[in-house]
């Protein structure tokens, strides 16, 4: 995921994109079209200036104060075996990824993933188990040691910061900054992401942002620091402490921007 800063013209865009295909125990409300005139992993571009949508619904937002374009692809479920390690495992979904986005230099892609609830226990129980996780933190809004995070990582989440819950206009959710990893190393920016994880008023779709996001007080890699070890939780403690201390416009992308465009989002 990325580190350059950009501007873009702050016209105000909309998108419109093919939402997710239902399986039978979906709600009744989705219209499933034939699998003939909607071939799974196909990627299309989707034109800045020219919204496209299909009977299956859409995912409108708004995005041009934080990427030039966007493509969006079907991915195809992934059923679990022996053989697949289960972070792999998953239902079909929506995948949408930013171009032009302002941040170059990053382990993650700038990208949106919109899962079907309803299919996420037969696909992935783990997957299931972090939807209601995040149902119970929307309810009591006290977020605990580890926030609710998809996609799977085959990672730990090792901090959170700059914890927010924020509404969008079908749904509701909670943002915030972090870092998964499998060592004890510095929170970087080629790898801290902005991430919103939110779930629509009807339980229907699970809506998960990972957005690369840099600060000027952080390393600019993950280089190995032999001397974290030893300290690693109370480095962990400080840094997390200087980052909720951080307006939002010392970050790049300004954290305002990503709210604005989690806040324009409907999924239908």
């Amino acid at each position: 995921m990325n580190t350059r800063d950009l501007s873009f013209a702050p016209v105000l865009i909309r998108l419109a994109v093919i939402s997710l295909l239902l399986t039978a125990c979906g709600p009744a409300t989705a219209t499933v079209t034939p699998e003939a005139t909607q071939p799974p992993a196909a990627t299309q571009a989707v034109p800045a200036t020219e919204p496209s949508s299909t009977t299956m619904g859409m995912l409108a937002l708004d995005y041009a104060a934080l990427a030039q374009d966007v493509t969006v692809e079907t991915v195809p479920a992934q059923p679990a075996s022996p053989d697949a390690p289960y972070w792999a495992t998953g239902p079909e979904y929506r995948l949408l990824t930013f171009q032009g986005y302002p941040v170059a230099n990053s382990l993650h892609k700038p990208q949106i993933f919109v899962y079907p609830v309803a299919d996420m226990a037969s696909a992935n129980e783990g997957m299931a188990g972090i939807a209601a996780d995040l149902q119970t933190l929307l309810q009591t809004r006290d977020p605990g040691e580890n926030l609710p995070f998809l996609p799977l990582f085959n990672a730990a989440q090792v901090m959170h910061a700059q914890v927010q819950f924020l509404d969008f206009k079908n749904g509701t959710g909670v943002r915030y900054l972090t870092q998964y990893d499998q060592a004890p190393l510095p929170i970087n920016n080629y790898e801290l992401i902005y991430t919103f994880q939110g779930l629509t008023s009807d339980g229907s779709y699970y809506v998960a942002a990972v957005l690369p996001v840099t600060h000027p007080d952080l390393p600019s890699s993950d280089a190995v620091n032999p001397d974290l070890v030893d300290d690693f939780q109370d480095y962990l403690a400080r840094t997390v402490e200087m980052l909720n201390g951080q307006p939002a416009d010392s970050f790049v992308p300004d954290l305002n921007t990503f709210d604005a465009v989690i806040r324009s989002m409907e999924v239908k």
